[in-house]
């Protein structure tokens, strides 16, 4: 069984990179497990362990999907989080295009349903995750830096490709396996 999921990985321009590696060290009050620059990306679908034989209809499924798929365009816009104000749990960057990557999702999960992988109940919230908070150490201070990100004025990242990939537990951290990558036009 492998650990699997349809996701965007979010290309890096030297402006993006920059962006993260600031909040990084104005977050660094807290106790983060971050997660690489070259690893962001967006999830589309958790599929959880997958044997051989579903990741083969799974990829059958999604590259009838993409073949008429077009290439689109995200702007990261805003710093926010999972959890509550006094116990934070995940940092994560929103987008601009939030309706249309929850439409994108929805064709997706439909797309799914044909070869009867269902939903799960917890609603789509496109993010690109930025770090697992573990413990932080003034709830007042995080309060303070995340207001000074609520808006954010990024590029625009042009996305030419969806990826289904395998996480991989290592003991220095995750790591993504590649397993199909679907082009859009």
């Amino acid at each position: 069984m492998r650990k699997i999921f349809l996701a965007i990985r979010i290309p890096i321009d030297p402006l993006t990179e920059v962006m993260v590696k600031e909040l990084q060290r104005n977050f660094n009050f807290m106790d983060v497990r971050w997660i690489e620059p070259q690893y962001l990306h967006m999830t589309l679908k958790f599929f959880g362990p997958t044997n051989e034989k579903r990741i083969h209809k799974i990829s059958e499924s999604l590259q009838g999907l993409f073949k008429d798929q077009k290439s689109f365009e995200l702007t990261i816009s805003k710093l926010a989080m999972f959890g509550s104000r006094g116990a934070p749990k995940v940092l994560w960057l929103g987008i601009n295009e939030e309706s249309q990557m929850k439409d994108f999702a929805k064709s997706i999960q439909e797309n799914l349903d044909k070869i009867g992988l269902y939903a799960d109940r917890q609603n789509f919230v496109p993010h690109i995750s930025l770090g697992r908070i573990i413990k932080t150490n003034s709830s007042s201070f995080f309060q303070k830096q995340m207001k000074k990100y609520k808006i954010i004025e990024l590029s625009s990242l042009m996305i030419n490709e969806i990826m289904l990939l395998e996480s991989i537990i290592t003991n220095k951290g995750v790591d993504y396996k590649l397993i199909n990558s679907f082009k859009l036009g």
